[in-house]
């Protein structure tokens, strides 16, 4: 039993170690407990968490007023997090960028010898509250490091609020930017400006923005006086897991001519592929559109086929003639 408890206690310390927060009173929650100087005050009233954020004011003179905290890196740590939150209010600036709201890291020997310094952030002018992040490799012999939060030669205001440092140990490390690069592809593969708001963005083809819209300030519109295939398509990832997608969105037809085939109309089609090219099942209608009218709203629902990896949605005239609107272009899946 007691070799039970002692193998959970073990991992219950290994799997917490790098989420630990090394920065004490981060938050400031205890007034400015575990800081080094008196630049800072509390502020009760406008804080990003908690309790409080401590503030930093300078109104004359552009000295370097600032508060700090050394702490030891522990054993075996590879890289380390830094972050914060930070909001500023009318910080001047001066002749250098480093002349602003900062939050500033020392790494330092055992003997708190410098080695190097890193920006975290460095703030001026006027903003809200806004999270900065920075991950650095530590350097040899580091085995502490100093935060420095600071109006670094500058006048102003500076409010500071979850200051968080973060060890990781190698393989942390390497799962840690292993995740960040797959949400970074995840992200440049989703679905995005269903509503045209940001123009053509994300959607290949040519077609015009107009407005009224159905929703918000812009549609699209898609015009052709030949018979002939005229359209827009986004190709976009299907989140892993995923049994259905629903497709949804607003058409309006303005004089389409119908071709010589009943499918010559204006359409929304949905396209399921293996890979981006390989069809994993028949192409999929989800609205179709002739002659003149309102606003018409087509949503529908799919299973997805187990090799589905990716769809692309279509907007078009299909060889016919005539304008085709769309608008609010919407895509969600299930996992059940």
């Amino acid at each position: 039993m007691k070799n039970t408890l002692l193998t959970l206690s073990l991992l219950a310390v290994t799997c917490g170690w790098s989420q630990k927060n090394l920065v004490r009173n981060g938050g400031f929650e205890s007034n400015t407990d575990s800081w080094r100087g008196d630049a800072a005050i509390l502020n009760n009233y406008d804080k990003q968490a908690g309790k409080s954020s401590g503030m930093i004011n300078q109104f004359t003179g552009q000295q370097w007023k600032g508060i700090d905290q050394i702490v030891a890196i522990p054993k075996e740590t590879y890289a380390l997090e830094f972050s914060v939150w930070i909001k500023a209010d009318n910080i001047e600036g001066g002749k250098d960028a480093w002349n602003a709201g900062v939050m500033t890291v020392e790494l330092l020997s055992g003997g708190e010898a410098n080695i190097s310094y890193e920006n975290v952030a460095q703030v001026t002018g006027s903003t809200g509250w806004t999270q900065y992040k920075k991950t650095v490799v530590v350097p040899n012999g580091a085995k502490k490091f100093r935060i420095m939060l600071a109006l670094a030669q500058t006048n102003g205001s500076v409010l500071f609020d979850e200051v968080s440092a973060v060890p990781y140990k190698t393989a942390e490390f390497e799962k840690m930017k292993d995740d960040e690069r797959k949400a970074a592809q995840a992200a440049a593969t989703q679905f995005k400006n269903g509503n045209f708001e940001n123009g053509m963005e994300g959607w290949r083809g040519t077609a015009k923005t107009v407005s009224p819209a159905k929703e918000g300030t812009t549609a699209i519109a898609l015009s052709s006086d030949q018979p002939v295939w005229t359209g827009i398509d986004q190709i976009a990832a299907i989140p892993e897991g995923s049994k259905n997608i629903v497709i949804s969105g607003w058409l309006k037809p303005d004089n389409i001519v119908r071709g010589k085939d009943s499918w010559n109309n204006g359409v929304f089609i949905l396209e399921l592929t293996k890979d981006g090219q390989t069809k994993a099942t028949e192409d999929q209608l989800i609205g179709s559109v002739t002659g003149s009218g309102e606003w018409m709203h087509f949503e529908k629902t799919f299973a997805l086929p187990q090799d589905a990896a990716k769809f692309r949605l279509m907007l078009a005239l299909s060889n016919c003639t005539g304008t085709l609107l769309a608008d609010d272009i919407k895509v969600n899946f299930t996992k059940e």
